[in-house]
């Protein structure tokens, strides 16, 4: 039997309840088995994800479940082992896609055939389907986006669920970066956007969802995703081709990390955390100027003294 042309492979890890819009996005759009393969890969959940592909997938969807917990990127990179078609959609178990999403892909492909990758605009909502904000357009038109690799290097672009790649990209530049346990997508792209041109649809067809049990809600807490950011940066800095764009690189990241932390240190302050402290050492350390020093240098000591939070 000929392979399909598209893989869309399924993530999962406790997630259940979200998993039902996932896979009902999909099987909406489905366009039959000889053109796409659709599998669930978990991650040894407890919620027993499997009874939702049996009542939703009733036969067409695959299920495949780890025999432990082997974290998300170990799992992602199992997912794009088992892929079989040509294209591969990574869709995590709480996002979910519009209609349209796969046809315009393909179409995308077609049309484009220098292209080895594609991807959507995207809406973030929450855990009640609501849209709570939409992506900026990157251009106001379907095509390829020029000298994409300068932007996506600097800041990221892509949210999973709206990108689809060819297989032989990751045969060719491998799988995700295990070192990286958050920012793993952006450092993917940013690789793939240095090697190959990649497509853009103009239109938001993806929903990236962000909810409080999702594991990017739980690393800002501890700071685990500024941890994280500083070892992309080491990275996407090492991609740059010349010192200026490396510069750039460098300036962006560092705001972005102070940014990550300032909103890390208001959630573990509401929660009267430990980890206000982690989070206000690199507020301090990051700072863009001398004022944001002392003012969180002068935070510090006053929480140190009132000794509200423990250490």
């Amino acid at each position: 039997m000929p392979s399909p042309k598209i893989s869309v492979m399924i993530p999962t890890y406790n997630c259940a309840a979200l998993l039902r819009k996932t896979l009902a996005s999909v099987l909406e759009q489905d366009l039959g088995p000889e053109l796409m393969q659709i599998e669930v890969i978990d991650d040894c959940s407890t919620d027993h994800p499997e009874a939702v592909v049996a009542e939703l997938g009733k036969g067409r969807v695959m299920f495949f479940q780890q025999p432990y917990n082997v974290k998300h990127v170990k799992n992602f990179q199992t997912a794009l082992s088992r892929a079989q078609g040509e294209i591969i959609h990574l869709l995590h178990g709480d996002d979910f896609v519009l209609p349209g999403f796969y046809t315009q892909m393909l179409n995308m492909y077609a049309q484009y055939p220098e292209i080895k990758a594609c991807f959507t605009q995207n809406h973030v909502v929450n855990s009640a389907n609501e849209i709570i904000h939409t992506a900026k357009k990157i251009q106001e038109h379907h095509g390829i986006i020029p000298n994409f690799f300068e932007m996506q290097v600097k800041q990221q672009l892509i949210q999973t669920p709206s990108i689809t790649v060819k297989k032989e990209v990751y045969e060719t530049l491998g799988t995700f970066n295990p070192t990286l346990s958050w920012t793993e997508d952006w450092e993917m792209w940013a690789r793939i956007a240095k090697y190959y041109p990649i497509g853009y649809i103009a239109q938001p067809l993806a929903c990236y969802r962000v909810h409080t049990q999702s594991s990017t809600s739980t690393k800002s807490i501890i700071g685990e995703n500024v941890n994280d950011l500083k070892r992309i940066k080491v990275i996407l800095c090492d991609y740059c081709h010349s010192t200026s764009l490396k510069k750039e690189v460098s300036q962006s990241l560092n705001r972005i990390i102070f940014n990550t932390a300032q909103k890390n240190y208001q959630k573990a302050f509401a929660l009267k955390s430990r980890h206000v402290f982690t989070n206000l050492i690199t507020l301090i350390t990051y700072s863009p100027n001398v004022y944001n020093v002392i003012y969180h240098s002068l935070i510090y000591i006053k929480l140190k003294l009132l000794k509200t939070f423990a250490d």
